[in-house]
């Protein structure tokens, strides 16, 4: 009988062994359906084409512990405005690196990685077309952070249609009203309006000689509400051409048709690097005027690539939606530029600030959405989650911007604008300013009518 009871002993060891084996298998399977911070696994679908269900029971699919947004990045690395370009590219991938180590969850605890596809259109709208095509056909974008005026104000319409969220670097007023299209600062009309209150306060019933590039969009978009503000506050207004890519001789011609004007103020409409040889010129030829170029048309570098003439002192200014990042850096906002900088091994300016602003805001419409609806509904709930700030809670990026509010049909999230004088050795801040008296917005769009 010995031998018989070896046998039943073996056989129910056997038993419970495999009881505890399908138990572990069962514990396993329960605990791979939970929520959570990790992976997905190699064999998991797609994300972006994962349909999220709120339970696990019931036979639902799993709420996905990590999805995947696929971002278009448009950016002008070689083209006319490259020498601005260039460093807002630097700051939108230190942004996409530095939120993807941070992590982007949303609302309901899912992870979000960013994974973005770039490209250099070298400012040409015809390229930006093909590219734009390539984003939505063949990676099936969420979002685009992109960059000129000419091409966004093309692409409004047809990103509307495919309801792709579009952040752009371009602050033109045409895109205000355009359900698909945002940025994080007042519009350039607005700010230009800022300006020319400035100039009124400083000297009532000034001239005023607006140079710029009369055969581009961008420096064309706020002219009209310049006038109608200059109008408003008694201003005398004249015109001349200064080209995007204006060379030396260029910019010195411009500046000897403005000087027959004998202005007190010139508004510079183009980049930094037009902007500056036209600063250069005024300083040889004596021209006792206040430039004040646009947002895109001064900064940090603008003394140095001016001439660093001492005549420049108190005559060079420019615009600016916030304060620049330098001696800001203990500054909620400031400083997660600065950490994106370091871990990038970048030098942090404007320029690098503002290409971080542009994928931050991206960051903060994904963090207001739940994972089911940002699968299922991508860019169109990007789009209704900044416009939740509406009515709901006010969108910050730190202590860069005030509160700002986006609405459908009005996506002007604040209207005030600092003016950055530069007095020899180094830039004051005045302001902010809110214009008054011209619905600048309203203006601009009107007159392309």
């Amino acid at each position: 009988m010995g031998w018989r009871w070896e046998k039943v002993r073996a056989r129910t060891g056997l038993i419970a062994a495999a009881v505890v084996i399908v138990a572990l298998a069962l514990v396993a399977g329960f605990l791979a359906t939970r929520g959570g911070g990790g992976k997905t696994t190699a064999t998991s679908p797609p994300a972006t084409h994962t349909t999220a269900a709120g339970s696990t029971g019931g036979g639902g699919a799993a709420k996905p512990k990590e999805i995947t947004l696929n971002i278009g990045l448009m950016v002008d690395k070689s083209g006319p405005t490259s020498g601005v370009g260039r460093p807002y590219a630097e700051g939108a991938e230190a942004a996409f690196k530095y939120f993807n180590e941070k992590g982007v969850y949303t609302r309901d605890g899912v992870r979000v990685k960013l994974n973005y596809i770039e490209r250099d259109y070298g400012y040409n709208p015809t390229r930006a077309k093909q590219y734009y095509n390539e984003f939505r056909d063949q990676y099936h974008v969420a979002a685009i952070v992109g960059w000129g005026t000419a091409d966004t104000e093309q692409l409004s319409s047809q990103v509307a249609k495919d309801k792709i969220l579009y952040i752009s670097a371009s602050y033109s007023a045409k895109l205000v009203p355009q359900p698909y299209n945002f940025f994080p600062a007042p519009d350039y009309s607005t700010q230009a309006c800022a300006a020319v209150t400035w100039m009124a306060q400083k000297k009532p019933g000034a001239t005023l000689v607006l140079m710029y590039d009369h055969t581009v969009a961008y420096s064309k978009s706020p002219i009209p509400a310049i006038k109608a503000m200059a109008e408003k506050l008694g201003l005398k207004v004249y015109d001349v051409n200064l080209p995007l890519r204006a060379s030396d001789a260029d910019a010195e011609n411009a500046v000897q048709q403005a000087s027959q004007y004998k202005p007190d103020f010139i508004w510079c409409g183009n980049t930094i690097s037009s902007c500056s040889r036209a600063a250069k010129a005024m300083a040889k030829y004596g021209l006792n005027a206040v430039m004040v170029a646009n947002v895109w048309g001064f900064d940090e570098r603008f003394p140095q690539l001016a001439g660093g003439s001492s005549q420049l002192a108190g005559h060079v200014a420019g615009v600016s939606p916030w304060r620049w990042p330098e001696g800001m850096q203990d500054k909620p906002g400031y400083r997660e530029v600065f950490e994106a900088a370091k871990m990038a091994g970048k030098k942090v300016n404007l320029r690098f600030m503002q290409g971080f602003m542009n994928v931050w805001l991206l960051v903060k419409a994904i963090e207001r959405t739940d994972s089911k609806t940002l699968m299922e509904k991508k860019g169109e709930a990007l789009k209704e989650a900044l416009e939740s700030s509406c009515n709901g809670q006010p969108i910050k990026l730190g202590d860069i911007t005030p509160p700002m509010r986006y609405c459908p049909g009005n996506h002007l999230p604040f209207r005030s604008s600092y003016i950055v004088v530069w007095d020899g050795k180094s830039f004051k801040f005045e302001g902010p300013i809110t214009p008054s008296g011209v619905d600048c917005v309203k203006v601009t769009n009107e007159a392309e009518k």
